[in-house]
């Protein structure tokens, strides 16, 4: 997915596999079991550059949206 700077506050849980995010200029990879809450207003990409495929929990507060994800242009 490209860059995306929702507006909007993200709980994501791996259930499953990893996940890759990008956090303005800091790499975070969670595995099964981790979690991460990403605050409204940050720089984020999400990307599975692994093996194995990842299964995960989001809840968006607000509700995710397409009008308040702001994702950047390729």
């Amino acid at each position: 997915e490209p860059f995306q700077t929702p507006d909007f506050e993200e709980y994501t849980y791996i259930i499953k596999g990893k996940k890759q995010f990008i956090l303005e200029d800091e790499i975070v990879v969670l595995e099964a079991g981790q979690s991460i809450k990403i605050e409204k207003g940050t720089r984020v990409q999400y990307s599975n550059p692994f093996d194995e495929a990842c299964e995960y929990i989001a809840v968006c507060l607000p509700a995710f949206s397409m009008d308040l994800v702001n994702r950047e242009e390729d």
